[in-house]
């Protein structure tokens, strides 16, 4: 039986602590030699700048990192005398005066401040609090998981028997799971099963207080909620989303509309929030304790103490965000995010400073220099990993913009041509057996001329919405342009990806449009080729698009495998 993951991170952070702890003391004592030092001299010697420095730099790195390692009162103590000798650190040095200009009433306060943090040591013996999540308070360690099409729950309650035969039929054909059930008669573990609830306005607020109840009011575990209505005022859909509502949608309902609803709402619930994280940061127990806590919560995560292998630690690595320390021993954190940016390629990277720093000015200016955000140490691992989750989850929204078509949210011509390229070069690679597809939509032309190119969007939405639900989430889409689309299936033979193609084909086909009171349905022809029976990813994307071409000789709608002369 394998090892609970949060006993693991638990041994690991209590690994890090002790650690921590041993570095802690050696500082202490270097600290309290510096006290020694200073109070062992006369009263009318003059404060040497190094001493100074030495004592501000140790309580500045324990005000950051004292907290999160469980020792609270020894990081606010640290912070309240470092913030005392700040002054005398920002004192001008360009005239290579080594000692500090301080009248006598400053003299004492300095030498009391370092007596006082000469004695700091014994705060390591307080009770320790460590931050470590329990098995009852860990669900940011446990992440959440996107749900594949077919394991999307959807209950149909409260609505007119005609429109739930309707939706039942049409989101089965979507590829969802769909049941009529009453909310208020499910049992708890009934409850769990469902994606998102469909009900009418007239039933929301009971529904809406059945599924509180079924949950004890944690809206994280709650499924969406969608109200079929009739009202469509300011006020009357104010007073749906305070009954609970998360989405409205108007009879007769348009089905493409609902089914993309549903799962953009279950996709914003259970989606993994995660990706590629570079730290630097020269305290490398602090860096080791923030690498596992995010790793712990579903990141890929790489920690760096030497600010001079931060270049080729980028491109090795090429991480979503940066979090960054501020103060490195004789680097200084927004000069190497300046650095960083002279690089075009890394001038979007979201870099996050990391530090003890509270004057909002020196914040401020800071970010000036190349960052995005600063987080003020020390802060709390859930609060970390939150703040990774919205970094990663905005850098992860603008990369969608450039590569995602706008109106089918599918990759665009270049990108798609890109990953097949990378898929028969796998396939070359690892033997495996890959395809992929060239689609068309047929007699598009007609749909523009007879019914207007807004309801041929409403098809061409339609398809990208089919294809995302019915295939695995390892499939790649692309919109090739206009009505064509391609499709690579990784790990597939051309039989099965023509059984597969022929669902989506028959699928697509019963599906209904409706422009100004006119039904219609569209039909799609697929040609499909073996990306390792060719040289290049663009030979077999040819070969597809010949065996698309043969499809349509053949008389459209249906699937053609090429086949070499």
């Amino acid at each position: 039986m394998g090892k609970d993951p949060t006993t693991d991170i638990a041994d690991k952070l209590a690994h890090l602590r002790l650690s921590f702890r041993g570095k802690a003391e050696g500082e202490l004592d270097q600290l309290s030699e510096v006290a020694s030092k200073v109070t062992g001299g006369n009263q009318k010697q003059r404060l040497l700048r190094e001493d100074v420095m030495s004592a501000y730099q140790l309580l500045h790195r324990l005000a950051g990192s004292a907290g999160t390692f469980g020792y609270t009162m020894l990081g606010a103590e640290a912070r309240r005398l470092e913030q005392r000798l700040k002054p005398l650190t920002e004192q001008d040095a360009s005239n290579g005066d080594t000692k500090l200009v301080v009248s006598a009433e400053e003299r004492q306060k300095t030498v009391d401040t370092l007596v006082q943090a000469g004695r700091l040591r014994a705060l390591l013996d307080e009770p320790v609090v460590p931050p470590i999540p329990s098995a009852s308070n860990s669900e940011w360690l446990k992440g959440n998981h996107g749900l594949p099409v077919s394991d999307i729950h959807v209950v149909l309650c409260g609505l007119s028997e005609g429109s739930q035969v309707f939706l039942e039929y049409a989101l089965s054909n979507y590829g969802f799971s769909v049941s009529r059930q009453e909310v208020t008669a499910l049992s708890f573990s009934q409850a769990h099963l469902m994606s998102m609830v469909v009900t009418s306005e007239d039933r929301l607020s009971d529904v809406s207080s059945a599924l509180d109840s079924l949950f004890g009011g944690d809206e994280s575990l709650k499924p969406p909620l969608i109200c079929v209505g009739r009202s469509d005022d300011f006020r009357a859909r104010y007073v749906l989303a305070d009954k609970g509502a998360d989405a409205l949608f108007h009879e007769p309902i348009d089905i493409t509309m609902l089914a993309e609803g549903i799962e953009r709402l279950v996709s914003e619930q259970s989606r993994t929030v995660s990706g590629k994280i570079l730290i630097l940061d020269d305290d490398e127990d602090l860096a080791e304790h923030y690498r596992a806590v995010l790793e712990a919560a579903g990141f890929i995560v790489r920690a760096i103490s030497d600010p001079e292998t931060v270049l080729s630690e980028l491109s090795e690595f090429f991480p979503d965000i940066m979090l960054l320390d501020v103060l490195m021993g004789e680097y200084s954190g927004p000069t190497v995010a300046k650095l960083i940016r002279f690089d075009p390629e890394w001038v979007s990277l979201p870099i996050i400073y990391l530090s003890s720093e509270q004057d909002k000015q020196v914040q401020l200016d800071a970010m000036a220099k190349g960052a995005d955000e600063f987080l003020t140490k020390p802060m709390s691992d859930s609060h970390l990993v939150r703040a990774a989750q919205i970094r990663c989850y905005r850098a992860r929204q603008l990369n969608e913009l450039l590569i995602r078509d706008s109106l089918t949210g599918l990759l665009k011509h270049s990108f798609i041509k890109q990953e097949v390229e990378k898929e028969h070069a796998r396939c070359k690679r690892l033997s495996h057996c890959s395809v992929v597809a060239m689609l068309d939509l047929d007699h598009f032309k007609k749909v523009n001329d007879q019914h207007g190119h807004r309801t041929g969007d409403v098809v061409i939405k339609a398809l990208a919405s089919l294809l995302k639900r019915r295939l695995r989430s390892t499939d790649l889409i692309g919109r090739y342009g206009g009505e064509e689309f391609v499709v690579v299936l990784p790990e597939c033979t051309t039989q099965e990806g023509q059984s597969v193609m022929n669902q989506i084909c028959h699928a697509f086909s019963d599906q209904l449009f409706t422009n100004n009171g006119v039904s219609l349905s569209v039909t799609l022809s697929v040609g499909i080729a073996s990306l390792s029976s060719f040289g290049s990813g663009s030979d077999a994307l040819n070969a597809a698009d010949q065996a698309l071409y043969e499809r349509k000789e053949a008389g459209r709608n249906g699937v053609t495998i090429f086949h070499q002369g």
